[in-house]
């Protein structure tokens, strides 16, 4: 079943957001801009604060790097993620490898180490144009591993 967030309902959630960017040439320097206002956007939407939402970005192309964790106490604040996501995307490479970033989020992102919350809900987003380089039946496996953990 799927669940959907009303956008003026957000600044109430008290959320572990997680963020999986595609950063791959495909997505093009022209729109690098564009994704970038589009994931400060969809932050601003929400209270990040050290009792509110928590976000954790990860960014993915022929590798995946998680730049901060659900529990950094430097990202507790919108403006700390608005800096996070502008200072960290910067360049483009390639292939796309969503199954790396899966894989990443499943074993570092979403886990109680990282700073993942008992009693708080957990929500992942992937920012994404297209396929992956390998395409791999494991991707469901990886989503619905995170999924159970929720």
């Amino acid at each position: 079943m799927a669940r959907f967030l009303i956008l003026s309902d957000t600044s109430k959630c008290k959320l572990d957001l997680g963020l999986l960017v595609d950063t791959t040439k495909s997505i093009t320097n022209a729109n690098l801009p564009k994704l970038k206002d589009s994931l400060v956007s969809l932050v601003n939407q929400f209270n990040v604060s050290t009792d509110g939402t928590h976000v954790s970005l990860e960014t993915f192309e022929k590798k995946s790097t998680l730049h901060n964790k659900f529990n950094d106490d430097l990202y507790h604040s919108n403006k700390a993620i608005d800096d996070l996501i502008t200072y960290n995307i910067t360049k483009l490479d390639q292939p796309t490898r969503l199954d790396k970033a899966l894989k990443m989020a499943r074993e570092f992102m979403f886990r109680d180490e990282s700073g993942q919350r008992a009693g708080v809900r957990s929500a992942m987003v992937l920012y994404t144009d297209g396929r992956s380089h390998r395409d791999t039946e494991d991707f469901i496996l990886d989503v619905e591993a995170i999924k159970v953990r929720q």
